[in-house]
């Protein structure tokens, strides 16, 4: 591994697996640089009987306890588009890595596929300033892969997408919600899919093992371990940081477990 930042000539590389174990069971799995996280959606066909999930490696160690509030899954009714679950829980309240493979998991289910798999891989980008610890970037290329095969490239400089059409001039801020919301299904899933990965990217930049905890990381409360009640406890799980620039060999190996 590398501990030289910001990284620079590589990419982040995300891989997700989604994957039916049975005709009431269904696992997500998700690895990149920082996080590796696994579900388990149990279902009777109509609704949600149980929702587990893993986290063999997290950037903090408060991450686990969103096992807690994604019990509020149980009992909500199964969703055809991964994004109908911010519908069902608050995603603030949540991993939000956990929370989005829930979604595309339980996404998986209407589609009754055996198994699909997302690799996604943003390059690294030039760092121009800083504004304390938050970077100002250069331009990058993102791409997704379902199955091995490429189904989406981008190319994205200050936050917009730049090319190739018919998503050029479409912000990856506000506003983006909207505008997935407004396309088909898959093609929804596809971008929302990249937008996260970009987002990811970023912390290619930031060694942060230079943090104790999540409440030094000067970050909005989005997600389980930055509320303010626990980003103080929230300390960081340091030496947890991968580099799988070159190949994702080495990722998911654990993808027959279930969590």
């Amino acid at each position: 591994m590398s501990d030289t930042f910001p990284r620079s000539g590589g990419c982040l590389r995300r891989l997700i697996i989604l994957r039916q174990v049975t005709p009431g069971q269904v696992v997500g799995w998700l690895e990149d640089d920082f996080h590796h996280f696994g579900v388990t959606v149990e279902h009777d066909g109509r609704c949600i009987t149980a929702v587990r999930m893993a986290a063999p490696r997290a950037p903090w160690v408060t991450c686990s306890g969103a096992q807690a509030p994604l019990q509020m899954l149980v009992g909500s009714p199964l969703i055809q588009r991964a994004s109908d679950i911010g519908a069902l829980i608050d995603m603030r309240q949540q991993c939000t890595h956990v929370h989005d493979l829930t979604g595309l998991t339980l996404a998986h289910i209407r589609r009754g596929e055996c198994e699909r798999r997302y690799e996604i891989t943003v390059e690294d980008r030039e760092v121009f300033a800083w504004h304390g610890i938050h970077p100002t970037m250069g331009p990058t290329r993102a791409r997704l892969l379902r199955n091995g095969e490429e189904v989406m490239y981008w190319e994205v400089n200050n936050g917009c997408i730049t090319g190739p059409d018919p998503f050029t001039g479409q912000t990856l801020e506000r506003g983006f919600r909207q505008w997935t919301e407004s396309l088909p299904e898959e093609i929804a899933e596809h971008a929302t899919l990249l937008r996260r990965a970009i987002l990811v990217a970023g912390g290619r930049t930031i060694d942060h093992d230079r943090f104790h905890n999540a409440a030094e990381f000067d970050q909005p409360a989005l997600c389980y371990s930055f509320q303010p009640e626990r980003s103080h406890q929230a300390l960081r799980s340091r030496g947890t940081t991968r580099d799988y620039a070159v190949s994702a060999a080495n990722m998911l190996i654990n993808v027959r477990e279930i969590p």
